[in-house]
């Protein structure tokens, strides 16, 4: 783990400085800066080089020497040679995998159990599903779901040896096994010792009679837990202070009233306060977004870390012999070979010539000879099987999801066999777990300056970067243009409870419906708060891409997708009006009124292909949700505010359906209504091809999947930009920083020029327990007048 923090701290140097990516520098026949990145890149080159040459036999030494990058004056023998980015790459892929954790009283796992005591006393609530809803704790895997809890091997040999095993129940084993943990960790030791020296108080920390607040009292057990000033986490403070900066629990600490505020010592402030004060001017804590990561094993976050820094560096091809591009990404170039080592070598060297759905274009012009290469030779080899379970796993992190872009853009081998599986739910579902919390305003987010329309700041946003939604968000139309995952994702794909989903229970619902209900509440955020054209845009491709195969819609999602259209439609009628009567420019998308002009289409159009003859009896509950919309559909039907055939269709269907309904009487149930309709179906369906809802069909019978070709290509593409590294490289150590490295490296954060950062305050010490908001700032805008580049849709 030191080591890999050792390396990750040496390619810093490209932390610290203005940011130009390869392409920019081989354009600009320029040297890098950074050092250390250059000349690793440029060792992995020829390592990797020689090491091919090797394996064909044809081994020149001299040749070797020369090209060798550190021109040592030793003898290089063919044997010593050997794949240095295969090696590496294959070992971050095997810790990602199995997770090792850190050795006992490891200074590792010190830092490790640090963290969680910390999260455990922040008073942050943790959802049904194990995890914490706040951005600011996030775990680094998701929890076991499996019906059986694991026990340790302690306690399993505790049951065993016990003479009353048999009436012991699992529950009070655990109980009894976590109080102990608990007490070993307060203790920092995991032995049953007290601690004697200076300041510390032996026996059991529940008993202790000191005062205890939200606050102080873990920070107590971290210093406990510390045990030397060496060991002293004082970055682990500072997140435990920023955790619980909240307004309600300041309160508490300050309020006159509070008995609480009367347990703050005079000495317990003033040290708090220094640390503050420590932290601020020594390296610009609140100029960034940190968090609290709570992992179970360090070297598997920190060899993600060096594994997405390395492979996307030096992505840039150049024609240019002086330039020290002219090389391709080794590390790319090996996930470009790697197999399933499932299968025999012939059986997964399929022909990459063949369209990939879920590998975008441009990706050929990136690596132009991968495929060639893969079929050459093919020695990176991991279990695909394991390595989605891992996904599963992490995907809900900010990490997890550059590691499954990653390897989803370099390795075609890998990406056809995600295409192929029928059980993506356990993939994409944690990525909708972090898109639905991303945009879910609670009390904590809210201040009195914020409003429903207010701009969100660094401190009052449900996320900690813009950026990961934009992740999010381009993993999920990756897998949408896949024709084959928006079927299976209706018809077959179904998930059985949806715990952390709070304004409602929803059992039993497809996964693309719940795909439908959270990119319809992140549009809605996006509107409302965001005002960001480029997620909007991923937004409306991802549900114009699903729309063809939307069948079987769940009743809650039905509701919600009329529900944001006539909503939508109000205020873009509303913004119109404002504007003169002025619409805007076909294709702008840059102005609030454009925004809300594109969504509306977006919603018509879903609404109508999930409405045609073929869809209409299996989605039932949107035609029913559209007439109890009637009226206001009417009327923005009337107002010509749309283009012929985007809502006329939709009105005429629901005049037909209110008359069938009319003709059976009045003052009629849900139940009924349904019913009415269910029943009379054919004739709404018959209704539908008259009016030319539906393209004219020589052949009734034909599939659901071949009636969703009729509709033309509505296929939305990702293309990644034509210099990515813009984008990726700067986000890409934003997380290593903020995230996984927040409380065990000391970055100069004020520094930092790579990533934007957060305006600086100057603060006041005594800020750190006033009501206000602590470190309150205003974040620069992370839109493209700071970021030249963001990943494109076509």
């Amino acid at each position: 783990v030191q080591m890999l923090s050792l390396q990750i701290v040496l390619l810093s140097t490209q932390l610290y400085q203005p940011f130009l990516s390869s392409m920019q520098l081989a354009e600009d026949g320029r040297e890098s800066d950074n050092f250390f990145m250059q000349k690793w890149m440029e060792y992995s080159y020829w390592q990797r080089q020689q090491y091919r040459e090797n394996k064909k036999g044809g081994v020149n030494t001299k040749q070797q020497f020369d090209e060798h990058p550190v021109h040592s004056q030793q003898a290089i023998e063919p044997s010593s040679v050997y794949n240095g980015p295969l090696l590496f790459l294959s070992s971050c892929l095997d810790w990602l995998v199995y997770r090792p954790s850190p050795p006992k009283r490891s200074i590792t796992a010190h830092y490790v159990d640090l963290a969680k005591s910390v999260a455990k006393q922040s008073c942050m609530i943790v959802a049904p599903d194990g995890m914490y809803e706040s951005h600011s704790i996030v775990s680094a895997t998701a929890p076991v779901t499996s019906t059986e809890t694991p026990l340790s091997v302690t306690a399993t040999m505790r049951a065993t040896l016990s003479p009353s095993s048999s009436s012991v129940s699992t529950e009070s084993l655990l109980d009894q096994e976590i109080e102990q943990t608990a007490t070993a960790i307060s203790l920092g030791t995991d032995d049953n010792v007290e601690i004697s020296s200076k300041g510390h108080q032996p026996g059991d920390p529940s008993g202790w009679n000191i005062p205890t607040t939200l606050l102080l009292n873990p920070v107590r057990r971290i210093m406990l837990l510390s045990s030397s000033l060496l060991l002293l986490p004082v970055r682990i403070v500072r997140l435990a202070m920023e955790l619980f900066g909240h307004s309600k629990y300041r309160t508490l600490l300050t309020s006159s009233t509070s008995m609480r505020s009367r347990d703050i010592t005079d000495y317990d402030k003033t040290t708090l306060q220094k640390l503050h004060k420590y932290c601020e001017n020594n390296n610009g804590w609140e100029r960034t977004n940190n968090i609290l990561w709570l992992t179970d094993s360090p070297i598997a976050d920190l060899g993600s870390a060096l594994f997405l820094l390395l492979t996307n560096n030096c992505r840039a091809h150049s024609s240019s012999s002086r330039s020290s591009n002219s090389w391709r990404n080794p590390y790319r170039a090996e996930l470009a070979t790697m197999n399933d080592n499932r299968w025999e070598k012939d059986s997964m060297s399929n022909d990459l010539s063949e369209q990939n759905p879920l590998l975008p274009t441009r990706t050929s012009r990136v690596d132009n000879d991968q495929s060639q290469e893969v079929l050459e030779m093919s020695i990176l080899s991991i279990n695909f099987e394991s390595l989605f379970e891992a996904f599963e796993r992490i995907a809900h992190t900010e990490i997890g999801a550059l590691m499954l872009y990653t390897m989803l853009l370099s390795s075609p081998i890998f990406a056809a066999s995600l295409a192929a599986r029928s059980d993506l739910d356990t993939l994409v579902m944690p990525l909708l777990r972090t898109l639905y919390f991303s945009s879910t305003m609670t009390h904590e987010h809210h201040t009195s300056t914020t409003s429903p329309s207010t701009v969100l700041s660094a401190k009052n946003r449900p996320f900690r970067s813009q950026s990961q939604l934009y992740v999010i968000l381009i993993l999920l139309l990756i897998f949408s243009q896949d024709q084959s995952f928006g079927r299976i994702s209706f018809k077959l794909l179904s998930i059985p409870d949806v715990k952390w989903y709070k304004e409602r229970q929803i059992k039993n619902i497809s996964l693309g419906s719940m795909i439908l209900l959270v990119v319809l509440r992140t549009i809605t955020f996006s509107l409302n708060r965001l005002h960001d054209s480029f997620l909007l845009s991923n937004c409306c491709a991802v549900l114009l891409n699903l729309s063809p195969h939307a069948i079987n819609l769940h009743e809650y999602v039905a509701a919600r997708l009329v529900s944001v259209t006539t909503s939508c439609t109000k205020r873009y009628s509303a913004m119109v009006a404002e504007n003169g009567n002025n619409q805007e420019a076909e294709g702008d998308v840059s102005s609030l009124l454009s925004m809300h002009g594109e969504t509306c289409r977006t919603l018509l159009q879903l609404i109508k292909h999930s409405i045609r003859p073929k869809c209409l009896e299996k989605n039932m509950h949107l035609l029913y949700s559209l007439l109890l919309e009637q009226r206001e559909l009417i009327r923005i039907s009337n107002s010509n505010l749309f283009k012929h055939g985007e809502l006329e269709s939709i009105v005429a269907l629901m005049k037909r359906a209110l008359d069938i309904i009319q003709k059976q009487g009045s003052g009629m149930s849900a139940e009924d209504t349904m019913d009415i309709l269910k029943r009379n179906v054919s004739d709404i369906k018959a209704y539908s091809h008259q009016e030319g809802i539906s393209r004219n069909r020589t052949n009734s019978d034909d599939s659901l999947a071949s009636d969703a070709s009729d509709l033309g290509n509505l296929t939305f593409t990702y293309e990644e930009e034509e210099d990515p590294e813009i984008f990726f490289i700067p986000y890409i150590w934003d997380v290593v920083v903020c995230s996984i490295s927040s409380a065990t490296i000391e970055w100069k954060r004020d520094k930092v020029n790579v990533f934007p950062l957060n305006e600086k305050v100057d603060l006041n010490v005594d800020d750190v327990f006033c009501d206000d908001e602590i470190g309150h700032v205003s974040e620069k805008s992370f839109r493209k007048d700071h970021i030249a580049n963001t990943p494109d849709v076509v």
